[in-house]
């Protein structure tokens, strides 16, 4: 069985200047955009481009492609030679943010790279790939259209990276044959029930568990009379609330909400107002759907929200605005870059690279890191 979604499309601009010159790829990109919302206007899009002082993107997705067309030609003097392998974590990094807060959405990676692009390192694969393991489930796919050489290393990897996410790698000759690809893709991305869906419910795998639970926010206590956004009824019995915008609940009403709601976890759902990732004590959601603490009110009398008609209520009020941040490789590419100029490859030392997730504030890091960049948070 199939199914389509609207999709977030995060484009990483990763053409090297010297090769393609801006002027003759925006215009195709732009149509893409159009193309993708003739088919569905619920369709959003971002972009990612590398600079001399590392990556930026925009801080979130917008139904506008005019918007995204603009920030593209503006850089046609700033654009530099891309790390494929910090792009790709960072898009994937900003993706998981964006699906902790909404929900009924696609995720696409749509990377156009050609031969210019910084290499994979070998040692970074493996993350990557563990990485994509963990949230392909989104659903979550990269495409990718390479220009240059199929049978590069970095073609093998980027190949390997497509077909772990259920993408594809499209591989052209110059840039005349980038049109008629990206028509292609603008079709509504169609995508198999994954093995783990049965009788209509949705399941995480046990092994990618954790990193879901440890995306999701506990809810918050409330210590004063409120309305239960639920129920409505109004006391101090057992009301929380969420943390991203504070609407709150009975906890067993929240509870109730979730046998619906979840994500594939049963003690992990969305909040009904903002669409958040919130979590509950699993004991507490088994009891309450095994009769063992009585509810307040019956799940039925809430209407659910729309969740396209909250993205648009969210952009109305603010544009999303270009973000400059680290590249999480920068260093070890270039290090290693100077490492293959002057020694020869079997003598270089390989380390062991992997993926961690901050407790305490969800922070994806690669490496070994004592603290969290992010928070503080001490790690081991």
């Amino acid at each position: 069985m199939e199914s389509t979604k609207s999709e977030d499309c995060l484009i990483f601009y990763a053409l090297t200047p010297e090769i393609t010159k801006l002027r003759q790829v925006y215009n195709i990109i732009g149509n893409f955009m159009q193309n993708k919302q003739s088919i569905d206007p619920s369709d959003r899009f971002n972009l990612i481009w590398f600079q001399d002082d590392g990556p930026n993107y925009l801080d979130n997705f917008t139904f506008d492609p005019e918007y995204i067309s603009k920030t593209l030609k503006s850089l046609g003097k700033v654009i530099t030679k891309a790390n494929i392998a910090g792009g790709v974590f960072i898009a994937i990094t900003f993706i998981i943010e964006v699906f902790k807060k909404i929900s009924e959405k696609f995720f696409r990676l749509l990377i156009l790279v050609d031969d210019g692009a910084y290499e994979i390192p070998d040692e970074y694969l493996p993350a990557l790939e563990e990485l994509i393991k963990k949230v392909k489930d989104m659903p979550f796919f990269i495409d990718i259209i390479l220009m240059g050489s199929p049978y590069s290393n970095q073609a093998q990897k980027l190949l390997k990276l497509a077909n772990l996410s259920n993408g594809e790698l499209y591989g052209i000759k110059n840039i005349k044959d980038l049109s008629p690809i990206l028509t292609e893709l603008s079709e509504k991305k169609r995508v198999s029930e994954p093995s783990f869906v049965k009788q209509k419910l949705r399941m995480i795998l046990p092994d990618n568990q954790p990193f879901y639970i440890n995306l999701a926010d506990d809810t918050k206590n409330v210590n004063n009379i409120a309305t239960c956004s639920i129920c409505f009824h109004k006391d101090d019995q057992g009301i929380v609330k969420c943390p991203s915008c504070d609407t709150s609940a009975h906890e067993v009403c929240w509870a109730q909400w979730s046998e619906t709601s979840n994500i594939g976890i049963p003690h992990v759902f969305r909040c009904h107002n903002c669409f958040n990732i919130l979590k509950l004590d699993k004991d507490y959601i088994r009891d309450v759907r095994a009769g063992k603490i009585p509810t307040i009110a019956e799940l039925t009398k809430m209407k659910k929200r729309n969740i396209i008609e909250y993205l648009h209520e969210i952009e109305s009020k603010r544009e999303p605005k270009v973000v400059h941040t680290e590249d999480p490789m920068a260093v070890e590419i270039r290090g290693m870059v100077e490492a293959t100029k002057s020694q020869p490859k079997e003598e270089i030392k390989r380390k062991k690279v992997s993926v961690h997730i901050c407790p305490n504030c969800s922070k994806i890091m690669m490496g070994d890191r004592k603290n969290c960049p992010s928070c503080g948070f001490v790690m081991f």
